[in-house]
């Protein structure tokens, strides 16, 4: 199994770096088989990026709100508008995948509850600690031989 994670958000605005905060952890582990991206927000180009593996773990902030500190969805293809324009969904990315590429991989969604979106760059105490966790969640996740079913993936976030 080839494996990508992709972290993304702003990295001057404390909490919501903390998909580079993850990508930046797991590139310490060395994990075999596993490739890691970090970038400002998702972009058409990631869809050719992203149909080249078996499976793809993005990374994002979510809004304070969130019922939990980590969320783990299952990513399904499919393209929807967006009030903001230059926004773009991992359910986005997939689908262009398809569309351009003819395939798309499997897919899953880790929303980490943010508390400070201010101007910095320094993660808060809580959502560095929940950080910490999905490290270890996804490690788990994209190790060979790594169970890939759903259980756990029915957790949404609303993100920052």
């Amino acid at each position: 199994m080839k494996a990508l994670v992709l972290g993304y958000g702003n990295r001057s605005r404390n909490d919501d770096g903390v998909g580079w905060f993850v990508v930046e952890r797991l590139d310490e582990l060395k994990l075999p088989a596993v490739e890691l991206l970090a970038a400002h927000q998702l972009d058409v180009d990631h869809a050719e990026v992203i149909s080249r593996f078996d499976t793809v773990v993005f990374v994002d902030a979510a809004i304070p709100q969130s019922p939990v500190p980590v969320a783990r969805t299952l990513v399904k293809p499919g393209f929807r508008s967006h009030a903001v324009a230059h926004y773009l969904a991992p359910s986005d990315l997939l689908e262009l995948a398809i569309t351009l590429f003819g395939r798309a991989p499997r897919a899953f969604l880790f929303s980490i509850r943010g508390h400070d979106f201010n101007f910095g760059t320094t993660l808060s105490a809580p959502t560095e600690s929940a950080a910490r966790e999905a490290v270890r969640q996804i490690s788990q996740l994209v190790l060979p031989g790594a169970e890939q079913g759903g259980v756990g993936c029915e957790s949404e976030a609303a993100h920052a």
